[in-house]
């Protein structure tokens, strides 16, 4: 499971080409992947190598909401609360 986490103003919109990336070792079998709790395609959200274990995003394809900032009316002190995404990719060894 992978947190994304933006603690700033302005959202990711897939325009900015992020990606995760990462190698399973073990290298797993039968991925499935959901991001935000909806399923991905592999090709078409992310890629992945089933000899290596190499596993990437596809640029464009995540998304993170901006973080919301709320000041405290007595202190004057801000606080943060990110915006948040969840990329979950389960499979079997």
């Amino acid at each position: 499971t992978f947190t994304i986490r933006n603690t700033g103003n302005t959202a990711l919109t897939g325009q900015e080409g992020a990606v995760i990336t990462d190698t399973f070792d073990p290298i797993l079998k039968n991925l499935a992947v959901r991001f935000n709790g909806a399923a991905w395609t592999e090709g078409v959200h992310y890629t992945y190598d089933a000899v290596t274990g190499a596993f990437a995003t596809v640029v464009g394809a995540l998304t993170v909401p901006a973080a919301t900032f709320t000041q405290d009316a007595a202190t004057g002190v801000f606080t943060v609360d990110p915006g948040t995404s969840e990329l979950v990719i389960t499979g079997t060894l």
